[in-house]
């Protein structure tokens, strides 16, 4: 329920709403000029929700905001599903990835008694899901070129930016902004590029899966 009223707040929803403002468009224009496996995997990484681990990575990392985050990602959550379930050609794969992304939040959000009771499972099955998501993309064999790795860094960094920016601006927990708007969910991203463009168009998350691994744990060993 906190998450929910958190983001009853106008702040709080245009700082959700930026980075998809500037992203998605953008995305849709430069995947024009791109080979059809790179474009929709750009396209999907725009509109995947923030990384779900959000409120566990700022609380990792020395955030105090881990409630903000959470707040934040479920935002993204529900304007991902809106993005994808309204994009032409959308398909019942990604639709459904999106679904269940978003089904999880709220109910998380607004059961935390039930959560806390099936935490452990819930958990446990979240991660072998993203086991199995990210297995799956990588034993297809998609070729993670230069210009992939160059499109998912591109991506992310503008992502990356516009939360902050906004997040400042608006006075807002710019940590929590990073991650949970800032990035973006690598199995649900990795799910859509597969629907929308095949196995090779999941080159692009998988790049920006390793990016914000990378960075992630550099925060987290940093603090430590």
């Amino acid at each position: 329920m906190l998450a929910l009223l958190g983001l009853k707040r106008l702040r709080n929803l245009v700082v959700v709403i930026a980075p998809y403002a500037v992203s998605v468009p953008l995305a849709f224009a430069v995947s024009e000029s791109l080979d059809p496996a790179t474009a929709a995997g750009l396209v999907a990484l725009a509109l995947a929700p923030g990384a779900l681990l959000a409120p566990a990575l700022v609380s990792a990392a020395g955030g105090r905001r881990g409630d903000m985050a959470g707040a934040l990602v479920l935002g993204t959550a529900v304007l991902s599903f809106v993005l994808v379930a309204t994009r032409p050609g959308t398909t019942t794969v990604a639709l459904t990835a999106s679904q269940a992304f978003v089904v999880a939040s709220l109910l998380g959000g607004a059961l935390p008694t039930l959560r806390d009771r099936i935490l452990i499972p819930l958990r446990w099955a979240g991660h072998l899901a993203a086991v199995v998501v990210i297995a799956l993309a990588l034993a297809s064999g998609p070729r993670i070129d230069a210009a992939s790795a160059v499109v998912a860094f591109a991506t992310l960094a503008l992502t990356l930016g516009v939360a902050a920016a906004v997040a400042r601006l608006l006075r807002r927990d710019v940590a929590s902004a990073l991650a949970a708007v800032g990035t973006r969910d690598p199995v649900i991203a990795i799910a859509l590029a597969w629907s929308m463009g095949g196995p090779d168009a999941t080159a692009v998350p998988l790049a920006g899966a390793v990016i914000l691994g990378i960075a992630s744990a550099a925060l987290i060993i940093r603090r430590r």
